[in-house]
């Protein structure tokens, strides 16, 4: 796959002509898009006749971590990761262990006390109940909308269980670029 149709890939709602890719190419993407949890007519269908929204190209993860950095940066909520230990994994390296943590504002009768909490953006749930501690679930919805996912309650089913296809989780760039990656290209 070569770089002019890569970033024909990544436009939103953008489609390939059925000559952009050789057959065994396209069996290749089938294959990768199936190994990341999409079905072969699926695959096809996004990449020939649909395309994809802004929000299934960056992935999940990604948008994430660009709300919290926004929230971060724009909205001033403390929100900071720390490393809270270390796995070992098989006789690697050990491997750190990283939380969120974030504060939520005291109600006026609790006095200047601030509570620290802590999340795991990969667990699931965490990240939308965190939202809704710090009361931006509603911003939040408005985000995946101006990203595609239009409607608030997709947006509460999604995101409060976390239950996503991998390719949806890491996004169509992150799956296209190890389809080329393999591919030697």
């Amino acid at each position: 796959m070569n770089l002019k149709i890569l970033k024909k890939i990544l436009l939103p709602r953008n489609v390939l002509g059925s000559g952009d890719m050789s057959p065994d190419d396209k069996k290749r993407l089938y294959k990768a898009m199936y190994q990341a949890g999409a079905t072969e007519s699926f695959s096809y269908t996004r990449f020939f006749r649909d395309g994809f929204s802004p929000w299934e190209i960056d992935g999940v993860a990604a948008l994430k971590t660009a709300f919290l950095e926004w929230l971060h940066d724009k909205e001033k909520v403390f929100l900071e990761v720390r490393s809270i230990g270390e796995r070992k994994v098989s006789g690697d390296d050990p491997i750190p262990i990283f939380r969120h943590f974030y504060r939520i504002p005291p109600k006026p009768q609790e006095g200047q006390n601030f509570t620290e909490h802590e999340f795991d953006i990969t667990h699931p749930g965490d990240f939308w109940r965190f939202l809704g501690d710090i009361g931006y679930r509603k911003r939040f919805g408005e985000f995946m909308a101006e990203r595609g996912m239009k409607s608030y309650h997709t947006v509460i089913k999604r995101f409060a269980h976390d239950d996503w296809r991998e390719w949806e989780r890491i996004g169509i760039r992150s799956v296209v670029e190890s389809f080329d990656d393999e591919n030697g290209q």
